[in-house]
């Protein structure tokens, strides 16, 4: 490539960048607009941290573990 077709990419990709954030700044304040807010106590707080940070890491439970947690005998 020479470095007209070059620094023609990189414009483009700066360009694209910002209509990016754009769009992810929109949508943000969309979700925060229809999601409605919700109150947690400290243990559920504690717990949507924990499996944000397993999601995150790829971690992951057997169903039969989660099921067993929860009470659930039998899936419906």
């Amino acid at each position: 490539m020479t470095e007209v077709n070059l620094e023609k990419v990189y414009t483009e990709m700066k360009r694209v960048r910002v209509e990016l954030k754009s769009i992810e700044k929109t949508l943000e304040s969309l979700a925060e607009s229809l999601i409605p807010k919700e109150k947690a106590s400290p243990a559920e707080i504690k717990e949507l941290e924990s499996l944000r940070s397993e999601a995150e890491c790829g971690d992951s439970i057997p169903l039969e573990e989660v099921l067993k947690k929860h009470k659930v005998k039998k899936l419906a």
